[in-house]
Parts: structure tokens; sequence; C-alpha cells
């Protein structure tokens, strides 16, 4: 069993939107098992006005099961605690990165468009009504997988072993949609609506990857759709290198006659061009430890040329963060910081610094100093949320008043 807690990408505005459809499905639930108590016909009745389900023949008589409001009034209907309790962790889980990307305006269209793709792609294929917000939660879940593929879910994990484990978002979700295609495929009346997760999932990645495709949704460094595009790059930018290696290893061969040979600079030179082709190979893990190594040899001469280009630079800090070496992914993003001052996520990369100089280094007031000087800056709304969040949160961590000594 594996129950998701969290996942590692920070937010930069409150998911208002996750939590009220959380909050209205519980409320939905708690008045069913209210009435449940008090009426059971009552509350069965009321499960199968709100089911999705299609007409059907039996006998010669046709059964009409279909009414227009059901794919979405069975989206907060559950059968049982286990039934919400899955479906309100995953979307408490994946909601509100992805309501953070869409917009809560557009997350709410988005749910609520879930809701109506998966229950339409259950009645397409089965006969049985479905009730649950499963298949509104696939649509999320199948958007994140596409909007976050690198990101790592922390995860409580009950199998051979238990303890909580951070899991690549992609295997995860990979893991689930799988498990419901061959569910469908090998135990079609398990009693679950696995067409509707399917649906929903399908709509999800299809959605996210056109509202990327047609630029709508302003695009990150690490969604599918740019790492898809990357590939191309990365093979570009290896041939590029071993183009720049050829020309460097002349260029050296002549000025060897004329120049003395500086090794150290030769050997940062041979560091840089190791994790550059790394990168072009698409091995970020390696690339890493090799910039690693280079911290380590050559970190403590401050006029060593250890920062990469902007790009490099910042796959090797977020691939150092998401590994959880945060204290060398702050300094990779600070050297990134002065050599890109203006660099476009300059917010959230701070944010990421301040939270690993006050979790991982114990420095809390160094931490909240350095986000109060952000807040001075010229910001945008969405990151000043962000920051002010995070001030929040340190804030709780110092004393409010200081004990003063006896005399």
């Amino acid at each position: 069993m594996l129950i998701p807690l969290g996942t590692d990408r920070p937010n930069r505005r409150k998911p208002v939107v996750t939590h009220a459809l959380i909050a209205l499905n519980l409320g939905v639930f708690v008045a069913m098992a209210i009435l449940g108590a008090m009426d059971a016909d009552l509350a069965e009745q009321v499960n199968a006005w709100g089911a999705v389900g299609r007409d059907f023949e039996y006998m010669g008589e046709v059964y009409h099961r279909f009414g227009i409001w059901q794919p979405i009034t069975s989206a907060f209907l559950h059968g049982g605690f286990m039934h919400i309790f899955g479906n309100m962790i995953f979307l408490l889980v994946f909601g509100p990165s992805v309501e953070d990307r869409f917009g809560r305006l557009g997350f709410t269209l988005f749910y609520f468009g879930g809701a109506v793709m998966s229950g339409l792609a259950h009645m397409a294929v089965e006969m049985n009504p479905a009730i649950g917000a499963s298949g509104a939660v696939a649509a999320v879940s199948g958007a994140y997988l596409v909007l976050f593929p690198r990101t790592r879910i922390k995860c409580f994990v009950i199998f051979f072993i238990i303890g909580v484990f951070m899991i690549p978002s992609w295997w995860l979700i990979g893991l689930y949609i799988i498990l419901d295609l061959f569910s469908h495929l090998i135990t079609p009346e398990n009693g679950i609506a696995n067409v509707a997760h399917l649906g929903g999932y399908a709509m999800g990645i299809a959605v996210a990857f056109f509202l990327l495709g047609t630029k709508i949704l302003k695009h990150e460094p690490y969604d599918m759709l740019a790492i898809l595009k990357q590939r191309k790059r990365r093979r570009e930018f290896a041939n590029a290198t071993r183009i720049h290696d050829q020309q460097m290893s002349r260029i050296r061969a002549d000025a060897r006659e004329m120049t003395p040979i500086d090794p150290r600079a030769e050997q940062i030179a041979r560091s840089r061009a190791e994790i550059g082709s790394l990168l072009g190979q698409g091995e970020q893990g390696r690339a890493a430890d090799a910039y690693v190594r280079m911290l380590e040899e050559f970190g403590h001469d401050e006029q060593a040329p250890l920062t990469l280009h902007r790009d490099a630079q910042y796959q090797i800090a977020n691939t150092l963060y998401q590994r959880e070496d945060r204290v060398t992914a702050a300094e990779a993003f600070e050297r990134l910081l002065r050599s890109y001052p203006a660099d476009p996520e300059r917010h959230i990369i701070r944010v990421l610094i301040a939270r690993t100089r006050a979790w991982d280094q114990g420095d809390v007031a160094g931490a909240i100093e350095m986000l109060e000087a952000q807040l001075e800056e010229s910001i945008d709304k969405e990151s000043e949320n962000l920051v002010r969040d995070e001030l929040e949160k340190f804030r709780e961590h110092t004393p409010s008043t200081e004990q003063e000594s006896n005399t």
C-alpha cells in the first residue's frame, strides 16, 4: 500500500479551491451518513439518483438511469470511509500544485470537467452505476504527471517494509494508471470504476499537454513537454560539446608552445565539460555528482569559474534539491543568482534557499531576514504570497518575546 502524504514542490498560492472541494465532499459524506442512520431507504434512493449510469433494457423494458446532473452529483457521493479517504488524500496531495498552475477558476472548471469526462467514460463501457470523486481526482493526478513529472511524493509505504519514502511522481502516478488498466482487463467485475479512473487520467494528461502546447499555460523547466523538447536539445548540446572539446584541444595544442598551462584551469575546464556532456545525455544525477566533486576540489577558490550556464546550473541545483542534498543545492542556487540576478525563477529560488537556511542549517532568523528583504523588491503578487506564507512558517518557530535574565 502506498499512501501519498505530500510533494516537494512549493506553491505560489494557497489551494483555496482544493480545500473547498475536500470540505464539500466531506460535508456531503457526513450528511449522507446521518441520512442513512435516520432513513436507510431514502439514503439509498439519493445515491441511486446521484450515481452516474446509462439507460439499459431488461426483458423488453427500458430502464432510464441516466440524468444530465449525474456526472457532477456522482463525484460527491462515496460508498464508505475508505472510499472517500483515498480520494481526498490524493486530491489533497496533487490538487494544490495543479490549482497553483491552472489558477482557481481554471482548476475549478478542470476538476468538474474531469468528473464529467470520467463519468461519460464509465457509462460508455460499464452497465453498473458508479459514485465517487476518483475520476475527477484521477484527472488532477494526470495533469500533475504532465506538469511536474520530476517532483517527488512523500509516501507512507506498507509492503515488505513500513516507513515514509520519497517516490518520483511519474513512478507513483504511472503505477496507479497501470494498476487500473490491468484491473479492468483482468478482473473487469471487480467493483471498482477503473474505466472512470482511466478516463480521468486521459483527460488530465490531454488537457495539460494542450495548455502547454498552445502556450496558454506558461512553461516550467521540468514539465513533461519541456522534457520531451529537451531531448533534441540534449543531442545538439552533446554534439556542440564534442565540437567545442575538439576545438579547445586544438587551441590548447597550439597555445601550449607559446604560453604556460595553468593546471587548475585545465582541471576546471575538464570538470565543466564533463558536467555539460552528462547533462546533454540526460544524466542529471551523474552530472550533479560531478558538480559536487568539482566544488569539493575547487570551491574554496572564490575566483574559480564554477558557475555553469543558466540552464545547466538550474538543472544541477534542482537535481541536488530533489535528492535532498539541500545545502549543496542552496549553494548552487546562490551561484546561479549571483551570475543571473534577474532570473525569472529568482523568487521561488530564494524561497528554496531560505527553507534550506532555516530547516537544514538552523538559521531561521537569517531566512526571515532574507525573505523580508525580498518583499522590499519589485515582486509579482503570486510570488509575494508565496514569500509571505514562508515567512509565517518561519516566524512560528522563533520566540515572540525575549526572556530577561534575573538580577
